[in-house]
């Protein structure tokens, strides 16, 4: 399991700390599409991430974890649903017949 790679995808407030606890013991992959924190992120590393905005590094990945914002909004949660759009926007670059099934 040592030589697995592990692809976070978002880097906020669960994905990073997620990405930071994998890099301890499996090469990791640090996905987010914002430039500027990733730019942030490869400055201050200190952990063993390779910290992108690159897409096309995703399929590098054995396994891939999406951690995505899924904002609940007030019609939302009359509905007992959340906002997916960043969820399956996520995915895109991830395989090219892939699909998600969300209820």
């Amino acid at each position: 399991m040592k030589h697995k790679t592990v692809c976070v995808v978002g880097l906020g407030y669960v994905g990073l700390p997620l990405a930071k606890a994998f890099s301890k013991h499996l090469k990791t992959i640090g996905f987010d599409r914002d430039d500027d924190k990733i730019g942030d992120l490869k400055n201050n590393n200190k952990d063993n991430i390779e910290f992108t905005a690159d897409p096309s590094l995703i399929k590098l990945a054995d396994f891939v974890i999406i951690a995505v914002p899924t904002p609940v909004t007030k019609s939302n949660l009359m509905r007992q649903t959340c906002d997916m759009s960043n969820f399956f926007a996520s995915q895109k670059p991830l395989l090219k017949n892939a699909y998600a099934i969300s209820r």
